[in-house]
């Protein structure tokens, strides 16, 4: 991977991207009424775990089973999300209540002799290993948590109401997208709405709101500086809102939260992670004045669209998961592909960016799949088998070639179609066929190509997880992909993912930056100027290359810290420019009037959300 050159950063942020609608999880028996009732609890400022009670009544059987979800929606690697410690249950009397732990996640409760149980149990701080999205979080001035991290469920009642109550230091506050219940409170219909709902709590967090397409929205800000001024913020998120409504509909929630964390460069696991009701996002500190030249609308609209897809509608996997095991979602590069392909095409067509950063986007993630080892053509059935080793390598394949995919399968139904067509109506098609019950991913595209009077030929790839060609499909709308020679301040190495969890230096360009510093081929980069640098920590690292090095002046100077035989070492050198190549995407010269008529719709699209 040739990180000399300008890393992507649509490929970047949309690796640590992607939403799966909470379901219910499937049991025995479905009850209405007799609430779930939680409570959680921090003991201080400072404590390092939640305390979380669970109080059922009338459950009326033998024995049942607590799980803890075994993954988040958004996060479908095999890993369990967080664990549980001091397990125990009593009975209405305070009796404890028999238990016999089934799997690391799963625990039986004898309850032969009670109607009501109350399960008692602790969660700590995640490890680092964790994205910040998806890690529960908990310190000095406040915490956050997935709720799929932070509250099981009995199996066979997941259907019930649910009402989550903090009980929080003082000065301390909570707020989630759940139905505001009471001060700290919040209620459900049922567990469905648990494991993707965002809470976030603490006593340093600034709060703004919008009512925007008939919701209330709110926007919760931790980490910003004391002078931080929202408007430029606040007009990206008005801007995502109205892009995502316009071209899905009507919003499918009730409310929805956007939570910005502005955290040290320093940390781990930056990224950010999309649910049906709210967003995550945990970023290195951004000017107000830098917000949208940085990137964040489109990173805003990746995850925002995950409310619809799969939020609203999507693969049976992900409609009515298993929360006991990952699923095993075989087009997931589908969904990352959709929600990236669309945050920079639909800007374009409100006219909030222009048409060239849409094919600069485009080219980057072509460069950047071709640095990966992707060839000439997209592989579907590769592309199933990328994301699900968890190998950062591998998710960075399947959401570099997914969202390339979903381009080129975008451009041949244009032109099968006369423009009449795209990937937008596949889209629209999915929840009118499928509803909340999901879609079985290997029957539903042959009957999308009927229903919407496509040629079989157009969707028979999605069925068949063929391949798609690049340049053949680029030509379709009249594009081409060039290789262009430019000049650029770089790095000027070249790195792979290595095993350890490092990036393995394999050369080092004379006259480059890090050759000025000393850097040999096999080191191993640790840091950029004290920001943490790796394979998965992908926009630290596209922060500290663009901060440090491609938007710094050339001879300043910036420093490595590399591990050299095992050793720890900290080099020093200065900002060097270098000749590189890039690939643009360009509209060819004396295109066909099919292809411009192609090109045409994929901007000003004929059909709308209502055809």
């Amino acid at each position: 991977m040739r990180w000399s050159q300008r890393p992507p950063i649509l490929a970047l942020v949309a690796l640590l991207a992607a939403c799966a609608r909470p379901g219910a999880p499937p049991g025995r028996i479905v009850e209405a009424g007799n609430p779930i009732n939680y409570y959680v609890r921090v003991t201080a400022p400072g404590s390092d775990r939640y305390e979380v009670t669970l109080a059922a009544d009338r459950l009326r059987r033998d024995s049942i089973d607590f799980v803890l979800p075994a993954w988040l929606p958004g996060q479908y690697a095999t890993r369990i999300p967080s664990v549980a410690e001091n397990f125990g249950a009593r009975d209405g009397r305070n009796r404890p209540v028999p238990v016999r732990r089934l799997a690391v996640n799963v625990w039986r409760l004898y309850t032969e002799s009670t109607d009501f149980v109350s399960i008692d149990y602790v969660i700590h701080g995640g490890g680092p290993a964790e994205p910040l999205a998806s890690r529960i979080q908990l310190d000095v001035h406040g915490g956050y948590a997935v709720g799929g991290a932070l509250l099981g469920y009995i199996d066979g009642v997941a259907g019930r109401p649910v009402t989550v109550t903090f009980d929080l230091p003082p000065g301390w506050r909570a707020t989630s997208p759940m139905r505001p219940a009471g001060p700290n409170r919040f209620a459900a219909p049922s567990y469905r709405e648990v494991p993707g709902s965002l809470f976030v709590i603490g006593d340093r967090w600034s709060e703004y709101k919008l009512f925007v397409q008939g919701k209330p929205h709110q926007i919760v800000v931790h980490g910003a500086p004391n002078d931080f001024a929202p408007d430029t913020l606040l007009r990206l998120v008005n801007e995502t809102i109205d892009q995502g409504t316009l071209f899905f509909g009507r919003p499918p929630y009730e409310r929805y939260l956007f939570a910005i964390h502005f955290v040290s460069p320093e940390a781990a696991g930056l990224g950010a992670t999309g649910q049906a009701s709210g967003s995550a996002f945990f970023l290195p500190p951004l000017a107000a004045s830098r917000m949208r030249e940085a990137g964040l609308g489109p990173l805003l609209l990746h995850q925002y669209l995950h409310a619809w897809y799969p939020g609203q509608f999507g693969p049976v996997a992900l409609a009515r998961p298993e929360y006991r095991f990952p699923p095993r979602v075989t087009d997931a590069w589908l969904i990352e592909g959709a929600a990236e392909y669309y945050a920079r095409l639909l800007p374009v067509r409100s006219r909030t960016m222009q048409r060239q950063q849409f094919y600069d986007a485009l080219a980057d993630v072509l460069w950047y799949w071709r640095e990966l080892g992707g060839g000439d053509r997209i592989d579907l059935l590769d592309l199933t088998a990328a994301g699900r080793s968890g190998e950062p390598r591998e998710s960075s394949r399947q959401v570099a070639g997914g969202t390339l995919a979903v381009f080129l399968l975008d451009l041949t139904i244009r032109d099968e179609t006369r423009g009449l067509r795209g990937v937008d109506q596949l889209l629209y098609f999915l929840p009118r066929r499928s509803g909340t019950t999901g879609y079985f991913e290997d029957q539903i595209w042959m009957d999308a190509a009927s229903m919407l009077e496509l040629p079989p030929s157009a969707l028979s790839l999605l069925a068949m997880r063929g391949s798609i060609p690049i340049e053949a499909n680029l030509a379709r709308a009249g594009l081409r992909a060039v290789r262009r020679d430019v000049r650029r301040r770089s790095l000027g190495a070249v790195l792979a993912p290595d095993p350890s969890g490092r990036f393995l230096v394999t050369a080092v360009e004379r006259g480059g930056t890090a050759a000025s510093a000393g850097v040999h081929e096999g080191d191993r980069l640790v840091k950029i100027n004290d920001t943490p640098v790796a394979p998965d920590e992908v926009i630290a690292t596209r922060f500290a290359l663009m901060t440090f090095i491609e938007e710094a002046a050339t001879g300043s100077r910036v420093q490595f810290e590399v591990l050299r035989q095992g050793r720890p070492l900290q080099l020093t050198g200065t900002v060097r420019s270098l000749p590189a190549t890039r690939i643009s995407i360009v509209e060819a010269p004396n295109a066909s009037a099919g292809a411009l008529q192609v090109r045409q719709s994929l901007f000003r699209p004929s059909g709308t959300v209502s055809d």
